[in-house]
């Protein structure tokens, strides 16, 4: 039996009727405050604290595993991400973001080559760093002080490098500005970066597809399998070939038409 919790916010359930639509019976649909164990259960996202209703999915997640159940987490996607029709959301089990299990490792290239989004070429012109934040109360970022890791990581970045640092808040955070950086608000001009430094957004995600090295702090981070971890290689960082993590992540994600096909269910399933 599969059961699919609605949340009532308009965008999440239409994703999450979609991906109903595309499993196979035995399934039924619930409000997610009415949890009942099921085979495999499904919601959009996971909990968060700053969010008091989140509790809900954060039980269904909490109850499945104690009862050796699956769960199936959708999330807003990482390239060509958004609220529309057209645009791709998540799929994986038990957990988000990179601590989810998207059954994708070694895919081959034909969703990636679907997304007609090209890797560009590792950049070497670029003179300053990108200091990307999160959204401090969102759940990727929801064990560690966040406000604190952004004033240590620019201290940090001022301490070994001479280059700008340039400090970019979440556009659903607008924090104040940090010390020693310069704030910017609007649209990244890659061109200009040497290296993007975060500590799981998914601006790290778009560095790599611009060809910026990135440096990432999470195993959380979905950009993890090409990101530098240290600070310290700021000068010689890390460029590794990345068309694997290319592949394997566009088989992280789907349109809801895909999920309403079955595509998605079918990818998940496939070893089963």
């Amino acid at each position: 039996m599969i059961h699919v919790y609605l949340s009532g916010d308009p965008v999440h359930d239409r994703v999450l009727v979609a991906f109903y639509d595309g499993c196979p019976d035995p399934k039924r649909l619930f409000n997610v405050e009415q949890y009942s164990e099921s085979d495999v259960g499904v919601v959009f996202g996971v909990y968060k604290s700053a969010v008091p209703f989140s509790k809900h999915r954060g039980r269904v997640i909490d109850e499945q595993r104690k009862a050796k159940r699956k769960c199936i987490v959708l999330e807003t996607g990482y390239v060509k991400r958004g609220d529309s029709q057209e645009n791709y959301y998540a799929a994986g089990f038990d957990g988000l973001n990179g601590r989810a299990d998207f059954r994708n490792q070694h895919s081959p290239a034909d969703r990636w080559v679907k997304l007609a989004t090209q890797l560009q070429p590792w950049k070497s012109e670029g003179q300053d760093i990108l200091l990307a934040a999160q959204v401090p109360w969102d759940a990727s970022v929801e064990n560690s002080d966040h406000l604190d890791w952004l004033q240590r990581t620019a201290r940090k970045l001022n301490d070994i490098s001479h280059r700008t640092v340039w400090f970019r808040p979440h556009p659903k955070a607008q924090l104040p500005p940090l010390s020693g950086c310069e704030y910017s608000t609007g649209p990244i001009d890659w061109s200009r970066f040497h290296a993007v430094v975060t500590y799981s957004s998914n601006t790290a995600v778009e560095g790599l597809i611009e060809g910026i090295p990135v440096f990432v702090d999470d195993i959380g981070s979905m950009a993890l399998a090409c990101a530098n971890r240290c600070l310290d290689d700021l000068e010689n960082p890390w460029k590794p070939d990345r068309h694997q993590w290319a592949w394997d992540l566009a088989y992280t994600q789907w349109t809801p038409a895909e999920m309403a096909e079955g595509l998605t269910w079918k990818h998940l399933f496939r070893f089963r």
